[in-house]
Protein backbone atom coordinates (compact mmCIF):
# COMPACT_ATOMS: atom_id res chain seq x y z
CA UNK A 1 0.00 0.00 0.00
CA UNK A 2 1.22 3.49 -0.83
CA UNK A 3 0.20 5.88 1.94
CA UNK A 4 -0.56 9.59 1.99
CA UNK A 5 -0.57 11.26 5.42
CA UNK A 6 0.67 14.30 7.31
CA UNK A 7 2.39 12.00 9.83
CA UNK A 8 6.13 11.60 9.27
CA UNK A 9 5.96 7.86 8.60
CA UNK A 10 9.39 6.26 8.06
CA UNK A 11 8.87 4.91 4.54
CA UNK A 12 11.76 3.01 2.92
CA UNK A 13 11.50 5.19 -0.17
CA UNK A 14 9.14 7.70 -1.75
CA UNK A 15 6.13 6.31 -3.56
CA UNK A 16 3.84 8.03 -6.03
CA UNK A 17 0.13 7.46 -6.42
CA UNK A 18 -1.08 6.80 -2.88
CA UNK A 19 -3.98 4.37 -2.57
CA UNK A 20 -4.42 4.83 1.21
CA UNK A 21 -5.06 8.18 2.91
CA UNK A 22 -4.68 8.65 6.66
CA UNK A 23 -6.33 11.69 8.18
CA UNK A 24 -7.04 12.86 11.72
CA UNK A 25 -10.64 13.62 12.55
CA UNK A 26 -13.68 12.76 14.63
CA UNK A 27 -14.51 9.05 14.75
CA UNK A 28 -17.91 7.89 16.04
CA UNK A 29 -18.17 5.64 19.07
CA UNK A 30 -20.57 3.29 17.31
CA UNK A 31 -20.38 2.20 13.68
CA UNK A 32 -24.06 1.31 13.33
CA UNK A 33 -27.09 0.55 15.47
CA UNK A 34 -26.38 -3.20 15.59
CA UNK A 35 -23.26 -2.68 17.71
CA UNK A 36 -22.91 -1.62 21.33
CA UNK A 37 -20.54 1.06 22.57
CA UNK A 38 -18.61 -1.64 24.48
CA UNK A 39 -17.41 -3.47 21.37
CA UNK A 40 -13.72 -2.80 20.63
CA UNK A 41 -14.08 -3.89 17.01
CA UNK A 42 -17.12 -3.18 14.87
CA UNK A 43 -17.43 -4.25 11.24
CA UNK A 44 -20.23 -3.80 8.72
CA UNK A 45 -18.66 -5.34 5.61
CA UNK A 46 -17.10 -2.15 4.23
CA UNK A 47 -15.94 -0.26 7.31
CA UNK A 48 -14.29 -1.20 10.58
CA UNK A 49 -14.24 0.80 13.81
CA UNK A 50 -11.47 -0.15 16.21
CA UNK A 51 -10.91 1.18 19.72
CA UNK A 52 -7.53 0.88 21.42
CA UNK A 53 -7.00 1.93 25.02
CA UNK A 54 -3.57 3.52 24.51
CA UNK A 55 -4.19 5.22 21.18
CA UNK A 56 -7.86 6.09 20.67
CA UNK A 57 -10.15 5.15 17.77
CA UNK A 58 -9.60 4.17 14.14
CA UNK A 59 -12.22 4.17 11.38
CA UNK A 60 -11.04 2.14 8.38
CA UNK A 61 -12.79 2.07 5.01
CA UNK A 62 -12.03 -0.50 2.29
CA UNK A 63 -11.97 2.22 -0.33
CA UNK A 64 -8.69 3.42 1.16
CA UNK A 65 -9.34 5.87 3.99
CA UNK A 66 -8.17 5.60 7.60
CA UNK A 67 -9.49 8.23 10.02
CA UNK A 68 -7.71 8.36 13.36
CA UNK A 69 -9.09 10.00 16.47
CA UNK A 70 -6.06 10.21 18.78
CA UNK A 71 -6.19 11.77 22.27
CA UNK A 72 -4.68 15.25 22.37
CA UNK A 73 -2.09 13.97 24.85
CA UNK A 74 -0.69 11.43 22.38
CA UNK A 75 2.75 12.39 21.04
CA UNK A 76 3.57 12.15 17.34
CA UNK A 77 5.99 9.19 17.84
CA UNK A 78 3.20 7.31 19.63
CA UNK A 79 0.76 8.21 16.84
CA UNK A 80 3.24 6.84 14.30
CA UNK A 81 3.47 3.56 16.23
CA UNK A 82 -0.32 3.25 16.30
CA UNK A 83 -0.64 4.02 12.60
CA UNK A 84 2.07 1.62 11.46
CA UNK A 85 0.71 -1.16 13.66
CA UNK A 86 -3.03 -1.06 14.25
CA UNK A 87 -3.84 1.25 11.34
CA UNK A 88 -2.03 -0.35 8.42
CA UNK A 89 -2.18 -3.89 9.84
CA UNK A 90 -5.95 -3.73 10.12
CA UNK A 91 -6.30 -2.15 6.68
CA UNK A 92 -4.47 -5.13 5.18
CA UNK A 93 -6.88 -7.45 7.01
CA UNK A 94 -9.90 -5.41 5.97
CA UNK A 95 -8.91 -5.76 2.32
CA UNK A 96 -8.43 -9.52 2.68
CA UNK A 97 -4.64 -9.26 2.34
CA UNK A 98 -3.79 -11.16 5.53
CA UNK A 99 -0.52 -9.94 7.14
CA UNK A 100 1.79 -12.19 9.16
CA UNK A 101 3.52 -11.43 12.47
CA UNK A 102 7.30 -11.47 12.25
CA UNK A 103 10.14 -10.25 10.08
CA UNK A 104 11.43 -11.11 6.63
CA UNK A 105 15.01 -11.09 5.40
CA UNK A 106 16.50 -10.70 1.94
CA UNK A 107 18.66 -13.48 0.43
CA UNK A 108 20.08 -14.07 -3.03
CA UNK A 109 17.37 -16.73 -3.55
CA UNK A 110 14.43 -14.64 -2.37
CA UNK A 111 12.79 -13.75 0.96
CA UNK A 112 12.81 -15.84 4.12
CA UNK A 113 9.92 -15.04 6.44
CA UNK A 114 10.52 -15.59 10.17
CA UNK A 115 7.26 -15.67 12.09
CA UNK A 116 6.71 -15.60 15.83
CA UNK A 117 4.21 -14.94 18.57
CA UNK A 118 5.11 -12.19 21.03
CA UNK A 119 7.94 -13.06 23.40
CA UNK A 120 9.75 -15.50 21.13
CA UNK A 121 12.81 -13.30 20.57
CA UNK A 122 11.93 -11.60 17.30
CA UNK A 123 13.38 -8.22 18.31
CA UNK A 124 16.65 -9.80 19.50
CA UNK A 125 16.88 -11.71 16.24
CA UNK A 126 16.14 -8.61 14.15
CA UNK A 127 18.84 -6.63 16.00
CA UNK A 128 21.37 -9.41 15.49
CA UNK A 129 20.61 -9.84 11.78
CA UNK A 130 20.87 -6.09 11.18
CA UNK A 131 24.31 -6.11 12.83
CA UNK A 132 25.25 -9.02 10.56
CA UNK A 133 24.38 -6.79 7.55
CA UNK A 134 21.29 -8.76 6.55
CA UNK A 135 18.68 -6.67 4.75
CA UNK A 136 15.21 -6.72 6.32
CA UNK A 137 11.79 -5.93 4.84
CA UNK A 138 10.31 -4.36 7.98
CA UNK A 139 9.37 -4.94 11.60
CA UNK A 140 6.43 -6.81 13.13
CA UNK A 141 4.15 -6.98 10.08
CA UNK A 142 5.06 -9.13 7.07
CA UNK A 143 3.07 -7.74 4.14
CA UNK A 144 2.41 -10.25 1.34
CA UNK A 145 1.02 -9.90 -2.15
CA UNK A 146 0.36 -12.45 -4.87
CA UNK A 147 1.78 -11.36 -8.23
CA UNK A 148 0.33 -11.95 -11.69
CA UNK A 149 2.03 -15.37 -11.83
CA UNK A 150 0.44 -16.51 -8.57
CA UNK A 151 3.66 -16.16 -6.55
CA UNK A 152 3.53 -14.81 -2.99
CA UNK A 153 5.96 -11.92 -2.56
CA UNK A 154 7.10 -10.03 0.53
CA UNK A 155 7.06 -6.24 0.15
CA UNK A 156 9.29 -3.73 1.95
CA UNK A 157 7.18 -1.94 4.53
CA UNK A 158 8.56 0.72 6.90
CA UNK A 159 11.84 1.45 8.68
CA UNK A 160 10.52 1.98 12.22
CA UNK A 161 11.69 -0.86 14.49
CA UNK A 162 10.61 -1.35 18.11
CA UNK A 163 13.72 -2.28 20.12
CA UNK A 164 14.68 -2.39 23.80
CA UNK A 165 17.38 -0.15 25.31
CA UNK A 166 19.74 -3.16 25.52
CA UNK A 167 19.26 -3.94 21.84
CA UNK A 168 19.79 -0.33 20.81
CA UNK A 169 22.87 -0.10 22.97
CA UNK A 170 24.28 -3.13 21.11
CA UNK A 171 23.84 -1.12 17.91
CA UNK A 172 25.47 1.96 19.50
CA UNK A 173 22.29 4.01 19.16
CA UNK A 174 21.76 6.93 21.56
CA UNK A 175 18.31 6.35 23.08
CA UNK A 176 18.15 9.88 24.53
CA UNK A 177 17.18 11.06 21.04
CA UNK A 178 14.39 8.48 20.71
CA UNK A 179 10.84 8.13 22.02
CA UNK A 180 9.25 5.02 23.46
CA UNK A 181 6.71 3.33 21.20
CA UNK A 182 3.71 3.82 23.49
CA UNK A 183 2.96 5.24 26.93
CA UNK A 184 4.45 2.96 29.60
CA UNK A 185 6.25 0.70 27.10
CA UNK A 186 10.01 0.14 27.50
CA UNK A 187 10.76 -0.13 23.79
CA UNK A 188 11.95 2.67 21.54
CA UNK A 189 11.10 3.47 17.94
CA UNK A 190 14.21 3.59 15.75
CA UNK A 191 14.39 4.02 11.97
CA UNK A 192 16.90 1.56 10.54
CA UNK A 193 19.31 2.87 7.87
CA UNK A 194 18.05 2.74 4.29
CA UNK A 195 20.96 0.53 3.26
CA UNK A 196 19.64 -2.23 5.55
CA UNK A 197 16.13 -2.19 4.05
CA UNK A 198 15.18 -4.60 1.29
CA UNK A 199 14.70 -2.53 -1.86
CA UNK A 200 12.09 -4.54 -3.77
CA UNK A 201 9.46 -7.24 -3.40
CA UNK A 202 10.85 -10.79 -3.47
CA UNK A 203 9.20 -14.23 -3.61
CA UNK A 204 9.07 -16.24 -0.39
CA UNK A 205 11.53 -19.14 -0.52
CA UNK A 206 11.40 -20.34 3.10
CA UNK A 207 8.98 -19.97 6.03
CA UNK A 208 10.44 -20.20 9.55
CA UNK A 209 8.39 -20.39 12.77
CA UNK A 210 10.34 -19.33 15.87
CA UNK A 211 10.10 -21.51 18.98
CA UNK A 212 10.14 -19.81 22.40
CA UNK A 213 12.58 -22.34 23.91
CA UNK A 214 16.31 -21.51 23.89
CA UNK A 215 19.22 -23.89 23.29
CA UNK A 216 22.43 -24.24 25.32
CA UNK A 217 24.49 -24.96 22.19
CA UNK A 218 25.77 -22.20 19.85
CA UNK A 219 23.92 -23.28 16.69
CA UNK A 220 20.22 -22.78 16.02
CA UNK A 221 18.13 -25.89 15.51
CA UNK A 222 16.13 -25.70 12.28
CA UNK A 223 13.70 -28.57 11.64
CA UNK A 224 11.31 -29.16 8.71
CA UNK A 225 7.63 -29.52 9.60
CA UNK A 226 4.72 -31.20 7.85
CA UNK A 227 1.76 -29.45 6.27
CA UNK A 228 -0.61 -29.86 9.21
CA UNK A 229 1.86 -28.39 11.71
CA UNK A 230 2.70 -25.63 9.26
CA UNK A 231 -0.98 -24.75 8.93
CA UNK A 232 -1.46 -24.66 12.72
CA UNK A 233 1.59 -22.47 13.29
CA UNK A 234 0.71 -20.13 10.43
CA UNK A 235 -2.70 -19.46 11.95
CA UNK A 236 -1.08 -18.52 15.28
CA UNK A 237 1.48 -16.31 13.54
CA UNK A 238 -0.99 -14.14 11.64
CA UNK A 239 -0.81 -10.49 12.72
CA UNK A 240 -3.85 -10.28 15.02
CA UNK A 241 -5.29 -13.69 14.08
CA UNK A 242 -8.70 -12.94 15.60
CA UNK A 243 -9.33 -10.52 12.76
CA UNK A 244 -9.63 -13.45 10.33
CA UNK A 245 -12.88 -14.45 12.00
CA UNK A 246 -14.01 -10.89 12.68
CA UNK A 247 -13.69 -9.94 9.00
CA UNK A 248 -14.94 -13.36 7.78
CA UNK A 249 -11.71 -14.07 5.90
CA UNK A 250 -11.38 -17.80 6.56
CA UNK A 251 -11.36 -18.54 2.83
CA UNK A 252 -8.56 -16.03 2.20
CA UNK A 253 -6.50 -17.57 5.02
CA UNK A 254 -6.91 -21.10 3.65
CA UNK A 255 -5.87 -19.85 0.22
CA UNK A 256 -2.83 -18.08 1.71
CA UNK A 257 -1.82 -21.29 3.50
CA UNK A 258 -2.29 -23.38 0.36
CA UNK A 259 -0.18 -21.08 -1.82
CA UNK A 260 2.56 -20.73 0.79
CA UNK A 261 2.86 -24.49 1.34
CA UNK A 262 2.99 -25.09 -2.41
CA UNK A 263 5.61 -22.38 -2.89
CA UNK A 264 8.12 -23.15 -0.13
CA UNK A 265 9.12 -25.44 2.71
CA UNK A 266 8.31 -24.58 6.32
CA UNK A 267 10.51 -25.07 9.38
CA UNK A 268 10.65 -24.43 13.09
CA UNK A 269 13.73 -22.75 14.55
CA UNK A 270 15.03 -22.81 18.10
CA UNK A 271 17.55 -20.08 18.83
CA UNK A 272 20.61 -20.38 21.07
CA UNK A 273 20.86 -18.37 24.27
CA UNK A 274 22.42 -15.04 23.29
CA UNK A 275 24.44 -15.06 26.52
CA UNK A 276 26.67 -17.72 24.94
CA UNK A 277 27.95 -15.19 22.37
CA UNK A 278 30.34 -12.30 22.71
CA UNK A 279 28.07 -9.88 20.82
CA UNK A 280 24.75 -9.48 19.02
CA UNK A 281 26.70 -9.35 15.77
CA UNK A 282 28.31 -12.74 16.34
CA UNK A 283 24.90 -14.13 17.27
CA UNK A 284 23.40 -12.73 14.05
CA UNK A 285 26.21 -14.06 11.87
CA UNK A 286 25.80 -17.60 13.20
CA UNK A 287 22.05 -17.60 12.66
CA UNK A 288 22.29 -15.90 9.25
CA UNK A 289 24.75 -18.53 8.00
CA UNK A 290 22.24 -21.27 8.87
CA UNK A 291 19.30 -19.46 7.30
CA UNK A 292 21.18 -18.65 4.09
CA UNK A 293 22.22 -22.29 3.73
CA UNK A 294 18.62 -23.57 3.65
Amino acid sequence: MNVETSLALPAPFANAGADISIIQGAVPNVLSAQFTTHTRLQFDGEKALFKQALFGRFLLEKKGLITVDFPTTLTEPHAITATLGSGLGMMLHLRGNIPLHGIAIETHKGAIIILAESGCGKSTLATSLLLANINIFGDDIVALHQDSHGILNVHPSHRRFKLSPVQLEAMEIDTTQLSNTAPGINKFGWDIPLELMAKQALPIVRCIHLQPERLKCIQPKISPINQLESFTRLRKNVYRPRLIGAFKHEQQFFLLNQILQHQCKSYTMQLPEISQFTSYKEYGEVIASQLLAL
